[in-house]
């Protein structure tokens, strides 16, 4: 019970701190794009999409000092997790130079390949600069990240989280009402994200590894341990983005850079919901690697079937709830001159009804090593995306280009990873479907019923009305499902679980 209570206490702090993050970058989408504009907006889009594309240089190290700061220390082996830290700094300040003058040469040749008016390229060519500067701190950073996540120290990244996101939005305020541009608000938004790595820092130096930490670090030995689990990672996310990020270029090439903010209202939405996904699971993760130090097997079995049942009973509810309300949300939220947005939204929306399933059984997967079969499978589905996108956007557009990412996640990726899971981790799909299922589909019809009814009964003309409406709703699913569709030994589990 004191693992289940580690892991719920992680879940809540990641859900506080990406609750708020979550809700500061919904209201900054609109302030922004109303006092940059659309192509100006779609520009940043498209750099920090460049800069996102970077991150596969990551070669998985970050999930891999996190799989194994937390199986060593399972271990009680500190000396080992220590090597780990080290040759992971040193190959990130490597990284972070490579990174720099990837993004310092593209900042001159950008506009072969994007549709830019020309009174906007030099506003571009700087923030690639901005993006440059950043990168040589905040890329040895991330190992420090991976250290508090390692020790499951949720609780200080949620700070970290928080305060990072809070003063990105009041100098988002402070420089947008003063006419400074989006230069000078990338500039501080990352000079926010290498001040929380700096904290970062400081606690898993001092508090966590109370070691010193060895720069520069290159032993053979511990880069093989390293990278004969990240490089699948590191595959997988070179195709992960693919099918999260390729969307942007493939709409600024054959259509407008215009229409790129017309679609990152619906990829702002799922990406919340990836985020949601993330901060749910991302505890498990660590949790599970600690559990393959610790040999038990069977606990990771039984954090499957219940993990998965208490997640999706969560999760899905409120995307259905999203999905219904997608049309009022988005009118309120963004103006009736993004009323193309919203089926595109509904379409990204739709495969986390799929994808959610998986989360604590791949998150096992990866914690038990077994990454090499997941990235053959997110290769297949990122190979699907890319054909259907190019196709399909010469004829629907931005609604071609999300169903070019949705279909290939529901029809080949969830059942291929479901099979996975079944085998790996030795459950049966009738063992998986009952206990981890079967009673949640109840809630989900209730989910989707009620949202009808409010719509019918309610429509709100504003924004902050139209999440209290869908607040309403979800919460009342959340505890009739609590109350009806749980087991009187699951309710007392959960409310031990979620208790202060």
């Amino acid at each position: 019970m004191l693992r289940k209570r580690i892991i719920s206490r992680n879940i809540k702090y990641n859900a506080v701190s990406q609750g708020i993050v979550f809700a500061i970058n919904l209201a900054l989408f609109p302030f922004i794009v109303s006092h940059v504009g659309k192509e100006i907006y779609g520009a940043y889009l498209l750099v920090m999409t460049f800069t996102g594309y970077l991150g596969v240089l990551d070669f998985g190290v970050t999930a891999a000092v996190t799989k194994y700061v937390a199986e060593f220390i399972g271990k009680g082996d500190r000396e080992r997790a220590k090597k780990i830290i080290d040759a992971s700094l040193s190959f990130y300040v490597v990284i972070g130079v490579i990174a720099a003058l990837v993004l310092f040469i593209f900042s001159f040749y950008f506009d072969y390949i994007f549709k830019v008016e020309t009174v906007n390229k030099a506003v571009i060519q700087q923030l690639f600069w901005v993006a440059a500067a950043a990168s040589l701190f905040i890329w040895p950073g991330r190992t420090f990240n991976g250290v508090l996540h390692g020790f499951q120290r949720f609780d200080w990244l949620a700070i970290n989280n928080i305060a990072r996101a809070v003063l990105t939005g009041i100098f988002a305020y402070l420089i947008f009402t003063r006419g400074l541009g989006m230069v000078w608000f990338l500039t501080l938004s990352y000079l926010f994200i290498v001040l929380q790595y700096l904290a970062a820092y400081i606690l898993g130096r001092y508090r966590l590894l109370r070691a010193k930490i060895t720069f520069p670090y290159f032993k053979k030995e511990v880069f093989k341990i390293i990278f004969s689990f990240s490089i699948f990672l590191f595959l997988s996310n070179l195709v992960g983005l693919i099918i999260f990020d390729i969307d942007n270029f493939v709409i600024g090439a054959f259509a407008s850079v215009s229409t790129v903010t017309l679609y990152g209202v619906g990829f702002s939405l799922q990406k919340g919901f990836r985020m949601i996904n993330a901060l749910m699971g991302s505890p498990l993760f660590p949790a599970g690697a600690d559990m393959e130090g610790r040999s038990e097997h069977n606990k990771q079995r039984e954090l499957l079937l219940k993990g998965t049942k208490y997640m999706t009973l969560v999760f899905v509810p409120l995307v259905l709830v999203t999905i219904i309300f997608a049309e009022l949300f988005i009118t309120n939220w963004m103006g009736n001159d993004f009323v193309e947005s919203i089926l595109p939204a509904q379409v990204l929306i739709a495969f986390w009804l799929f994808n959610n399933t998986l989360e604590v059984g791949s998150g096992l997967l990866t914690a038990k090593g077994y990454v090499k079969v997941l990235f053959k499978i997110i290769a297949l589905t990122a190979l699907l995306n890319l054909g259907l996108s190019l196709i399909l956007v010469r004829h629907w557009g931005i609604l071609g280009v999300a169903l070019g990412t949705t279909i290939p996640m529901i029809l080949v990726s969830f059942p291929l990873i479901l099979h996975q899971i079944f085998k790996i981790l030795k459950v049966t799909p009738r063992e998986f479907f009952n206990l981890s299922v079967k009673k949640n589909l109840g809630v989900y019809l209730l989910a989707a019923i009620l949202s009808f009814l409010a719509l019918n009964f309610f429509q709100p003309t504003n924004i902050f009305l139209t999440i209290a409406e869908m607040g309403v709703v979800y919460a009342t699913v959340i505890l009739i499902g609590f109350r009806f569709f749980l087991s009187s030994e699951e309710r007392k589990e959960v409310l031990l679980m979620v208790k202060p």
